[in-house]
C-alpha cells in the first residue's frame, strides 16, 4: 500500500486521509497542521498517522496532498521542493477548485496534479458517509492522473477529468451553486425575520420547498423547474416585493433584483411572453429606492 503525507488536514484533508486509510487504499503515514494540536486531533479522527512540528520533520511518502488554503500551496510546494523528500516517483497533488497543477511547477520531476473533489466537507463526520458518488475534477501529469483517479474511485468518486485552462470557470460554477444557495438561503431567512416568522419556524416552512426545488433541478433542469411571479410574468407582484424589500433592507432588494434579471432571461427560455420579459427587466432594474 502507497504511503499518504497530509499537508493541511483539515475538514477535506482529514477525510479523504481516513477514506483512503478505512479502506486500505492508502496508508496515511504523516500529518502537518498549523499547529501540532491540530495535527494530533486530524490524526485521531483518521485513525492513523503522526503529527508532525514541520515540514522538514516528515518523512519522504508515495504521495502528498496539499490541502490548505489556495494562497498556501505555492509556499509549501516551494518548501517541499527545497528539501530531500520527493523524488522523480513522488505525487504531490493539491486539492484546490480554482487552481490548476501549474502552481506545483517547482516540484518537477516530481509528479504533480490537482484533485477537486466537488463536495461540501462543513461536517467530517457526515461527508464520510456521503462522499460515494461525488465528482473529483482531476488534471495534471498524466501518470499522476491515473493513480490519483484510481484512489479517489476506490472510495466513491467519479472522475472528470479538466482541461487546466478552464479551472476558474469550472470552480465559479460549483461556488455558484454550492456558495451561493447557501448565501440564498440566508437571505431568504432574513425575508422571513423582516415578516415576523422566527427562524426555526422559516428553516421547518423552507425544507420541503428547497427539498423539492433541488429534485426538480436534478430531474427536470433549470427551464422546466422555474416556478413564481417571474415566471409567469406577475409584475405587480414583483414589483411590490421590490418595494417591501427596499423597506427593510437594501442589500436584499439589491439581491432579489438582480437574481430577478437572472430569472428573467432563464423564463424567457421557457412561456414567458417579451412583452412581459420587458417589462420585468425595466422594474427590476430600476435603482432600489
Amino acid at each position: 500500500m502507497q504511503s499518504l503525507n497530509i499537508i493541511g488536514a483539515g475538514r477535506l484533508g482529514k477525510t479523504l486521509g481516513r477514506l483512503w486509510q478505512e479502506n486500505g487504499v492508502l496508508r496515511v503515514q504523516s500529518i502537518y497542521n498549523r499547529s501540532l494540536e491540530s495535527g494530533r486531533a486530524a490524526s485521531r479522527f483518521i485513525g492513523a498517522g503522526n503529527a508532525a512540528e514541520s515540514l522538514a520533520a516528515m518523512p519522504a511518502a508515495d504521495l502528498w496532498p496539499i490541502s490548505c488554503i489556495d494562497s498556501e500551496i505555492g509556499v509549501f510546494a516551494q518548501q517541499l521542493a527545497a528539501s530531500d523528500l520527493i523524488d522523480h516517483s513522488t505525487l504531490v497533488f493539491h486539492c484546490s477548485g480554482a487552481l490548476s497543477s501549474e502552481v506545483l511547477k517547482a516540484l518537477k520531476p516530481a509528479l504533480t496534479a490537482s484533485a477537486h473533489p466537488v463536495h461540501s466537507f462543513a461536517k467530517p463526520e457526515t461527508s464520510l458517509e456521503t462522499f460515494a458518488g461525488t465528482s473529483v475534477a482531476i488534471e495534471g501529469d498524466p501518470r499522476a492522473g491515473q493513480i490519483l483517479s484510481a484512489a479517489f474511485a476506490a472510495i466513491g468518486g467519479e472522475i472528470l477529468n479538466i482541461d487546466p485552462s478552464n479551472k476558474s470557470l469550472y470552480h465559479a460554477g460549483s461556488v455558484i451553486a454550492s456558495n451561493y444557495l447557501t448565501t440564498l438561503m440566508d437571505l431568504s431567512l432574513q425575508s422571513f425575520a423582516a415578516a415576523g416568522i422566527e427562524r426555526d419556524r422559516a428553516l421547518r416552512l423552507l425544507a420541503p420547498i428547497v427539498s423539492q426545488t433541488l429534485q426538480n433541478n436534478m430531474t427536470l433542469g433549470p427551464e422546466k423547474s422555474l416556478t413564481g411571479p417571474i415566471a409567469r410574468g406577475d409584475i405587480a407582484t414583483v414589483s411590490a416585493q421590490v418595494e417591501s424589500l427596499a423597506a427593510v433592507d437594501s442589500q436584499l432588494a439589491l439581491c432579489y433584483r438582480h437574481l430577478g434579471l437572472a430569472c428573467v432571461e432563464l423564463a424567457r427560455r421557457g412561456p414567458l411572453s417579451d412583452e412581459s420579459a420587458a417589462k420585468l427587466i425595466e422594474l427590476l432594474s430600476e435603482p432600489t429606492r
